[in-house]
């Protein structure tokens, strides 16, 4: 009788001790699911954006400014979010350009959501000591030196060097490391 009541008593302990791995495991999947959305795109574009000024050697394209002046030409996720950036940061100003007003002279970043070739070469020419950065392959190929793309469902950095060419800064080897370099299959 005792051997069957101990017998019994593993059996039930270690039915509940897998009950238990298994609800720790579920839970464990759930939150990190739920963390891992909790990260928008236009939050990781945002926070790209801002690094990318640490990201590249100005040289003397901007002076010896302690802050990193940041501008977008559209009202999006991506600006908003980069605006909440550079307001909480000392050494960062974020600037709303528009088409019709004067340029912001002293960007250092420049993000914008269009992607065709006139527009993206007028930002080019009003600010051409800034990093231009835009979405998608497209952009690149309208002229754009940085684009944001999806790789293996995450969010990218797209350099064209050729767009890159004669620009008074270089990218540091930080950001060309985790970046896709246009021309080359880097995953």
């Amino acid at each position: 009788m005792m051997k069957r009541s101990i017998h019994h008593f593993y059996y039930s302990y270690k039915a509940r001790a897998i009950a238990l791995w298994l609800s720790a495991l579920i839970v464990f999947a759930i939150s990190t699911c739920v963390r891992a959305h909790d990260i928008r795109d236009d939050d990781l574009k945002a926070v790209y954006l801002f690094r990318f000024a640490m990201l590249v050697d100005w040289k003397t394209s901007h002076g010896m400014s302690s802050q990193y002046h940041f501008c977008v030409d559209a009202d999006n996720g991506v600006s908003k979010k980069l605006e909440e950036i550079a307001l909480s940061k000392p050494q960062a100003v974020f600037h709303q350009i528009r088409n019709e007003q004067i340029p912001t002279p002293g960007c250092h970043i420049v993000y914008t959501t269009t992607n065709e070739a006139d527009q993206v070469s007028a930002l080019k020419a009003s600010f051409p000591n800034a990093l231009l950065v835009g979405e998608g392959r497209r952009f690149t190929r309208a002229g754009g030196m940085m684009a944001f793309v999806r790789m293996n469902n995450r969010i990218k950095p797209l350099i064209s060097r050729n767009n890159l060419a004669g620009a008074p800064f270089s990218l540091r080897s930080q950001l060309l490391s985790i970046a896709v370099i246009e021309g080359e299959d880097k995953a």
